[in-house]
């Protein structure tokens, strides 16, 4: 498998987030099958000097369910760690050049890239190998399909590797949608 869908959990949504949690499942975008799983949580208490947050994201941290707001607060590692492993993780379970998903490409596979930057840490990914979970929702939707909705969440809402394994089932939806269907009459 050489695709990988990507799902993080931060306290801002620019770049130079600070990252608290860095999930990544290999799937197949034809079948939804699953593959080799990764997930590694920051140690929130740790300072990530570079790295920003806002009060809004806070904010909805603190709405979250409890499950979610420990899995995300509850980290030991460093973030160089977490990036380091990720790489790792990367290059030994993907097959070929990886093709990187994230919900949408500027958010997830934006703020990792900036990260790795940060760290001088050589992102395992081509900038042109990103590839983005909304324009394929979008896409089905146009079709008269909507993915999202369509396919029920297994798992904690917010937990990164479950959204990272249910965005990845229900692009492979999305795509099955888009070759199957027939398309709406004119």
């Amino acid at each position: 498998m050489h695709h990988l869908m990507l799902d993080i959990e931060t306290l801002d949504v620019t770049p130079s987030a600070v990252i608290l949690v860095v999930a990544a499942v290999f799937f197949d975008p034809k079948t939804g099958k699953l593959g080799a799983e990764f997930e590694a949580t920051v140690n929130s208490q740790q300072e990530q000097p570079g790295r920003t947050f806002n009060l809004a994201t806070i904010a909805w941290w603190a709405k979250q369910s409890d499950e979610a707001r420990k899995l995300a607060f509850g980290g030991t590692d460093s973030l160089k760690r977490v990036l380091t492993n990720l790489k790792h993780f990367i290059h030994m379970h993907s097959t070929d050049k990886v093709k990187v998903w994230g919900n949408g490409k500027e958010f997830d596979c934006t703020i990792l890239e900036h990260a790795f930057n940060q760290f001088d840490i050589p992102c395992p990914w081509n900038f042109w190998d990103t590839q983005d979970v909304r324009t394929i929702v979008t896409l089905a939707e146009l079709h008269g399909f909507n993915p999202k909705k369509a396919r029920p969440f297994e798992g904690t809402p917010h937990r990164a590797l479950d959204d990272a394994k249910h965005q990845a089932r229900y692009v492979a939806d999305a795509i099955s949608a888009l070759y199957y269907r027939k398309t709406p009459s004119a």
